[in-house]
C-alpha cells in the first residue's frame, strides 16, 4: 500500500453542489421556483456558505486524525498511541582542555564551571567535578551548552577560550573539537517519519527498521541513518546531521550526536545480546561539478548561467542530504536541460559515482561553462 500525499475528502464540501441541492429542496417545500433577487435566495446563499464553512473545518479536524496530515499538538498526541515522544531541543557540547599553572596544589574543577565562546554568545559548563593531582598541568573536560539548539553548534577548536567563573591555578581553557549536537525541537515531519518507524522498535530480532528507529530518536538533529552488517555479530550505524550535510557544514558529524546514537542503541533491552554494536560518522565522496552548455543563440548567457548553477546548487544539495546517493552524469545533465539550453557537456565528474551506505556525496566545487549558440 502507498501512501498518497493528497488529503482525502471525508465529506462532499463543494458549495455549487450544495447550493443545488439545497435549492432543489427549499423550492420543493415552497412549491415554486426561486428567482436570484429573491429574499429566499439571499437567506439561502448566506446559509450555504455557513454550511461550507462547516464542512471545510469538519474536514480540517478529520484530516487531523490522519498522522500524514496531522501537525503539533495533534500530531503528538496520535505519536503518543505508538509510544513516540517528539524529541525536545537539545544542547550542543565539546571537550576543552583546562591548563594549569606550574607548582599548584590538588585543585577541583567543580561541575557547572562555566566557559565561552571568545565572541560570548555561546556559554559551556563542565558536566562533573573533575580533581587535579599537583603533578598534573592540563585536563580535558567534557561540557555542554546551557542553552538548548543549534547556536551552540559548529565553533571551532580553540574557540571557547573564555572562563567566566575564574578558579585558583587555572590559567587558560580551550575547546580541542568542534562543538556540536546541538538541536531543535523535532520538527512535524521528523516525528511523522519516526512514527512510521516505532512498530520496528518493538522488534526483538534487531531488524534494521529497530536501529534505524532508535538511531533517529537518539537526536533531532539526525537526517538519515544507515544501519548495515560488515561481518557477522557486528552492527554498523551510521548517522547524518543536518549540519554535516549542509553546504557549509564540515562534513564531519559531531561527537556527542555520536555518543547519542550509541547510547540509544547499544543497551541490551534494545539490541540483541549477540549484536555488537558500532556508531560510526559517515564517510563524504568528494566530487566536482563541471559542466559545458551551449545555448540557443537568443539566449541571455548570464541569467541562465545563473540559473543552470542554481539547478545544480539544488542537485548537489539533495544528494548530500541523503546517505548512499550516487552522483549520475546523466542526472547531471538533465537538471541542466533549461528552456534556452541547446546542449549540455558534463565535464566533471568523468564517471558516475557510486556512493556507499555509509558515504554522502560532497560537491567541493561547481562551475558552469557557456561554450558555443546555436540556432538549433
Amino acid at each position: 500500500m502507498t501512501e498518497s500525499n493528497k488529503i482525502p475528502v471525508f465529506v462532499e464540501r463543494s458549495p455549487a453542489v450544495i447550493m443545488a441541492e439545497s435549492k432543489a429542496m427549499l423550492e420543493q417545500l415552497l412549491g415554486r421556483e426561486l428567482q436570484p433577487a429573491q429574499v429566499e435566495q439571499l437567506i439561502l446563499q448566506f446559509v450555504v456558505y455557513r454550511e461550507v464553512l462547516l464542512l471545510e473545518r469538519f474536514n480540517a479536524g478529520l484530516s487531523q486524525m490522519l498522522y500524514q496530515f496531522s501537525k503539533a499538538p495533534v500530531l503528538d498526541y496520535l505519536a503518543g498511541l505508538v509510544a513516540v515522544e517528539r524529541l525536545p531541543a537539545a544542547p550542543a557540547g565539546c571537550t576543552v582542555r583546562f591548563r594549569l599553572v606550574e607548582g599548584h596544589g590538588y585543585v577541583v574543577i567543580p561541575v557547572g564551571t562555566r566557559v565561552a565562546t571568545g565572541d560570548g554568545k555561546a556559554i559551556f559548563s563542565t558536566l562533573d567535578d573533575v580533581a587535579i593531582l599537583p603533578d598534573n598541568n592540563v585536563v580535558e573536560i567534557d561540557v555542554q551548552a546551557e542553552a538548548a539548539g543549534q547556536s551552540g553548534n559548529g565553533y571551532a577548536p580553540g574557540a571557547v577560550n573564555k572562563i567566566l567563573d575564574p578558579l585558583a591555578f587555572v590559567s587558560a581553557v580551550a575547546n580541542i573539537n568542534i562543538t556540536g549536537g546541538g538541536s531543535d525541537t523535532e520538527t512535524d515531519e521528523q516525528l511523522r517519519a519516526r512514527m512510521k518507524l516505532a512498530p520496528s522498535q518493538f522488534s526483538t530480532a534487531g531488524s534494521k527498521a529497530s536501529y534505524e528507529y532508535h538511531a533517529k530518536s537518539a537526536n533531532s538533529s539526525i537526517t538519515d541513518i544507515s544501519v548495515t552488517s560488515p561481518v557477522p555479530g557486528t552492527v554498523l550505524i551510521v548517522p547524518l546531521t543536518a549540519s554535516a550535510g549542509s553546504a557549509n557544514g564540515s562534513g564531519e558529524v559531531a561527537g556527542q550526536v555520536i555518543d547519542d546514537v550509541y547510547n540509544a542503541c547499544s543497551p541490551e533491552n534494545v539490541r540483541p545480546l549477540t549484536d555488537h554494536v558500532v556508531v560510526a560518522a559517515p564517510l563524504h565522496r568528494d566530487y566536482d561539478i563541471r559542466v559545458d552548455i551551449v545555448l540557443y543563440e537568443n539566449a541571455d548567457p548570464v541569467k541562465v548561467k545563473n540559473e543552470v548553477t542554481a539547478a545544480l546548487t539544488d542537485y548537489a544539495k539533495a544528494k548530500r542530504e541523503r546517505l548512499g546517493l550516487d552522483i549520475i552524469r546523466s542526472h547531471v545533465a538533465q537538471a541542466c536541460r533549461l528552456e534556452a539550453v541547446y546542449d549540455v557537456v558534463v565535464v566533471a565528474p568523468a564517471d558516475n559515482i557510486v556512493v556507499e551506505d555509509v558515504e554522502f556525496a560532497h560537491c567541493t566545487g561547481l562551475d558552469v561553462n557557456i561554450i558555443d549558440f546555436s540556432r538549433g
